[in-house]
């Protein structure tokens, strides 16, 4: 679908050309009702008269066999003028003031009534007061929608929030299109309150409008904002791809104006994406590039602990020379700057690196040299558990008297710690067994 109206006047696509801008293509997971066929209007600010106008449906809800919408304007409410209802007249500053208290009194009345368990009363309150929002203009019925929207999301009230998801796309169809300039602050507002309502798929695809637009004005800050909040959402949607495709270009827009310390917060949320997306090559690429910031302020933590994730992923790709690497890195730098506890880390991954390998005397070489950390650092618990995988490296090797003096002395730290005693008892009859068996 050719969304012109997004574009701006003397821009229209010649007939035959493609527009990328597509929008409201649910996912399949979607509910069924926000499937709508149609693109996403360009927002504006239309006159007080055309915003006052009630919008009636050509088929109501009745008709087929669904209660009517409690958005939907019907009868006349005592709160706006008759003239302003029929469409002849806007409100006037007074009188927009007036409603404008009168409706925050009746969500304070919502308010009182939920507090007091009225659920359904509340909610009947907060209908009238979202019916009527919408003569005060566009901003001010979405930020009702969005408040009401958090709360029945709280509540569980979905069909509550099918109805202001209803009318979210009543305000996307009948009162926010063909205009020529896109009120960018409004379409963002419009996808937060659809994310509050629990459509996500829907307010990523605002998003992406929203980008479209703020690239043709070449508004970079719309377009910041506009990948941070898809960014989030895709996150809580678990859409990785999306989400990296957004922290990539946040990225790059704070490379481009140096802001370094952005950039970094931006690399790490891409490091926490490309480990979800199991894309071990991105990952790397990400880490090694917040490795020379934190190095840059002597951040020897943060620099161990990337390092120990960079083996992990170099491990994922089966390039355990290059993954042994960054682990015997990890662990020299955490140990002269006495951080013994990631000095233990990398020596327990390296460890079981070694492991997986099969290269058992290099795996015991490691334990050796883990527990004399675990000593220094009078790390009880972490000592059993070294004895532990050293017992256990024996006992594959079928080197049994070895692996019963490790278990031996896991099972005394297990007995101090009251931890775990009849996990290393269980071994220490398994290798017993297996030692009367050779006699």
């Amino acid at each position: 679908m050719v969304l012109s109206h997004l574009l701006p006047t003397g821009q229209w696509p010649r007939r035959g050309s493609q527009v990328s801008l597509q929008l409201f293509t649910v996912s399949a997971h979607a509910l069924a009702w926000l499937t709508l066929g149609v693109g996403l209007a360009g927002l504006g600010v239309k006159p007080a008269v055309a915003q006052a106008e009630p919008q009636p449906q050509s088929q109501p809800q009745s008709q087929r066999g669904l209660p009517d919408n409690p958005l939907t304007l019907t009868d006349p409410d005592p709160l706006i003028p008759e003239a302003v209802w029929a469409g002849e007249a806007a409100l006037t500053e007074s009188q927009r003031r007036t409603l404008g208290v009168a409706l925050d009194d009746l969500a304070r009345q919502a308010e009182a009534a939920l507090s007091e368990g009225n659920v359904t009363e509340a909610f009947e309150l907060w209908n009238r007061e979202l019916r009527l929002r919408r003569f005060l203009g566009y901003r001010a019925e979405l930020a009702a929608l969005q408040r009401v929207g958090a709360i029945a999301w709280e509540q569980q009230q979905f069909y509550q929030l099918q109805v202001m998801r209803e009318r979210l796309r009543e305000i996307q169809i009948q009162s926010l299109d063909e205009v020529e300039t896109p009120d960018l602050e409004a379409l963002l507002a419009l996808a937060q309150t659809y994310e509050t309502v629990g459509a996500r798929s829907v307010a990523l695809e605002v998003y992406e409008a929203v980008l479209e637009v703020a690239r043709s004005r070449g508004d970079e800050a719309t377009q910041e904002l506009s990948w941070q909040r898809l960014g989030e959402t895709a996150l809580q949607d678990l859409d990785y791809e999306t989400a990296a495709e957004a922290y990539e270009s946040l990225r790059e827009l704070a490379r481009r104006r140096g802001d370094r310390e952005e950039e970094v917060r931006y690399l790490t949320e891409l490091a926490y994406i490309y480990d979800r997306l199991t894309d071990y090559e991105g990952a790397i690429a990400v880490k090694q590039e917040l490795i020379a910031y934190y190095a840059g302020f002597n951040d020897t933590a943060r620099v161990t602990a990337l390092k120990i994730a960079i083996g992990q992923d170099l491990a994922a790709l089966e390039r355990p020379n290059e993954a042994i690497a960054q682990y015997q890195e990890a662990y020299r730098l955490s140990w002269e700057a006495l951080q013994f506890y990631r000095a233990q880390e990398a020596l327990t991954v390296l460890g079981q690196l070694y492991e997986r390998y099969q290269d058992w005397e290099a795996a015991l070489q490691v334990y050796q040299a883990q527990i004399e950390t675990h000593e220094m650092a009078r790390n009880r618990y972490g000592l059993m558990m070294t004895y532990d995988r050293m017992g256990q490296v024996h006992q594959q090797q079928g080197n049994y008297r070895q692996a019963l003096t490790f278990f031996s002395r896991a099972l005394e730290l297990a007995q101090d710690l009251g931890n775990r005693q009849a996990y290393f008892q269980s071994h220490i009859e398994t290798v017993n067994r297996a030692l009367s068996g050779m006699n």
